[in-house]
């Protein structure tokens, strides 16, 4: 065969390499849309603090309905209460101060949800409870972990169950998801809980579902452990509605959707001209800077392209993913070492019934974009708060609104 001849059948197995990786695309996202809604600077919301309250920090933060009314939630760790305001006046409704010791101790308040007023389920560090609205606590439960004194017995392949932002109590259940200690056996990402019982029923979605070459990214975290450094974790975002469970992580574009505990589907739900980070890179995102007598852990001021949260709005009809485009390091005059400097973010809001995907490029001057983001955003039916960036005044808490309509 000659020259001429293999260049002809190489060209042709691209294209055909091509074809076929359009037409996979094109079958994962058929039917779809974009920019079906309109994505608008709504103005800033302010809640007022009262003294004592970590401004900085608002864990668990969220809009709950109560009595089919709205409210803004979240625990302060400084007060050990949870704090719920009127989501259209903005005014405190109630504070739920706990107790540390005694009979209605409640050790940790960090993830937690209201099923009425008087209902409140509690993910406390030792066990989960149930609490009324004078923290008063019901029962206690285990989370169906096996106890030593009074204590939870970790073991190699203890398993952790938690509250995500969806979980809720229905029938007796409530959906949870797991922290576990990675073995050779399947590993789950999600379970139902028994609350009567104590028990976990069930549990599916395996890691192996929602994270590709998962065999790849624990050979990066045994190196890195091999070198005494830090793999920062892949982190998992569940959310949930009628229809489906959703997940995602914070290195993939792709939604997979469940339902019956089955992986029913994948959606693509990124931005084409951006490519998320392979693991190698966001394994990175924190430096662990060890000294004589401990460590501490930094943010690395060059980050790569990676997803910051995923949340649903109540009514259960949109999907929110915050893409952070990645940093690049800035000196500041009198620093010893530079911080990231953000380059970019995007809002991704997914319609649920119609699959379409719709962007906002968001103001990185004006929004708070940490590390962490479990504590600076929530959103409601009309869209998505953020932390208002290099917030000063400690007496009150403020958010930059971005409507959605259709």
């Amino acid at each position: 065969m000659n020259r001429s001849s293999h260049t002809i059948l190489l060209l042709s197995a691209c294209f055909l390499i091509l074809f076929s990786c359009q037409q996979e695309k094109k079958g994962t996202n058929e039917g779809r849309t974009t920019q079906t809604l309109t994505i608008s600077d709504g103005g800033i919301k302010t809640l007022a603090l009262e003294d004592g309250v970590n401004f900085e920090g608002l864990t668990a933060l969220k809009l709950a309905t109560i009595d089919d009314k709205e409210y803004i939630t979240f625990y302060d760790y400084k007060t050990h209460s949870i704090y719920l305001y009127d989501y259209v006046t903005n005014d405190l409704f109630k504070k739920i101060s706990m107790e540390k010791d005694g009979p209605n101790a409640v050790k940790n308040a960090s993830k937690f949800f209201f099923q009425s007023i008087d209902s409140i389920f509690v993910d406390g560090s030792y066990g989960m409870y149930l609490i009324n609205s004078n923290a008063e606590v019901f029962t206690k439960k285990s989370k169906g972990a096996k106890l030593h004194n009074g204590m939870p017995l970790v073991t190699s392949d203890s398993k952790f169950y938690r509250f995500h932002p969806d979980s809720r109590f229905k029938n007796g259940h409530i959906e949870m998801v797991i922290s576990q200690m990675r073995g050779d056996n399947i590993n789950n990402e999600y379970a139902i809980f028994n609350f009567e019982k104590d028990t976990i029923i069930e549990e599916f979605v395996q890691t192996e579902e929602i994270i590709n070459n998962f065999g790849e990214i624990q050979k990066v975290q045994e190196e890195a452990n091999e070198r005494r450094e830090s793999a920062y974790t892949i982190n998992r975002f569940f959310a949930s509605n009628k229809n489906y469970l959703y997940s995602s992580n914070s290195i993939s574009d792709s939604l997979f959707l469940f339902k019956e505990g089955k992986l029913a589907k994948t959606i693509y739900a990124g931005i084409p001209t951006i490519e998320i980070a392979n693991y190698s890179d966001y394994s990175t995102l924190q430096i662990i800077e060890r000294y004589e007598r401990g460590s501490r852990a930094l943010e690395n001021p060059k980050q790569p392209p990676h997803y910051k949260s995923m949340l649903l709005s109540p009514d259960g009809r949109f999907i929110y993913r915050v893409l952070h485009h990645g940093t690049k390091p800035k000196f500041i005059e009198g620093e010893e070492r530079p911080i990231p400097n953000p380059i970019g973010a995007t809002l991704i809001v997914v319609d649920t019934e119609t699959e379409a995907l719709n962007y906002y490029d968001l103001p990185l001057g004006e929004i708070d974009l940490p590390l962490y983001f479990e504590n600076s955003l929530f959103v409601s039916n009309e869209g998505i708060y953020f932390r208002v960036k290099d917030q000063q005044n400690e007496d009150q808490v403020q958010f930059r609104f971005f409507k959605v309509t259709q």
